[in-house]
């Protein structure tokens, strides 16, 4: 069992400093560059907190994300946007912690599906984008930076110097 700690005690208590185990801005991108997508979370009406992977990319120095209107996570934004995204890998991790603006322009859809095309895995072709395009285009596609307020980073590489 878990350690329990009263109000008092856990302001009095002298916590790690995990500074020197953080990662530079060059890392923290290249982490959030190199994962395959990340999690990112939600409260549901009941209180619950909730989370599931999507796929993200980087569009002028923010973290971008997408979803369908018809989705819990999506209906939970509307109502309070603030969102954790989770990414990790072998460089380290990064935790965002921000407001999800979520859009339906379709200027801004595109432009970020074209990015996620552009950020996967295997030889690009015009074929290939006009599939990826038509498949994930889809009705109340909406996408949308995550305009963040603070980044929490691990780099592991430091914890064993």
């Amino acid at each position: 069992m878990a350690e329990e700690f009263t109000e008092e005690e856990l302001r009095e208590r002298v916590w790690e400093d995990l500074t020197p185990y953080r990662l530079d801005e060059e890392g923290t991108w290249q982490v959030i560059n190199e994962a395959a997508g990340c999690a990112v979370t939600w409260v549901a009406p009941n209180g619950r907190a909730m989370g599931v992977w999507v796929s993200h990319a980087v569009i002028d120095g923010e973290v971008w994300v997408t979803t369908t209107g018809n989705r819990s996570k999506t209906r939970a934004w509307n109502k309070d946007p603030r969102t954790v995204a989770i990414f990790g890998g072998p460089r380290g991790s990064v935790t965002v912690l921000g407001d999800v603006d979520m859009s339906d322009d379709a200027t801004d859809r595109t432009r970020f599906l074209n990015a996620l095309y552009d950020r996967g895995e295997g030889e690009k072709t015009e074929e290939g984008r006009a599939l990826f395009l038509k498949h994930m285009d889809s009705e109340g596609r909406v996408t949308g930076p995550i305009k963040a307020e603070k980044f929490i980073t691990f780099d592991p590489f430091k914890l064993v110097r």
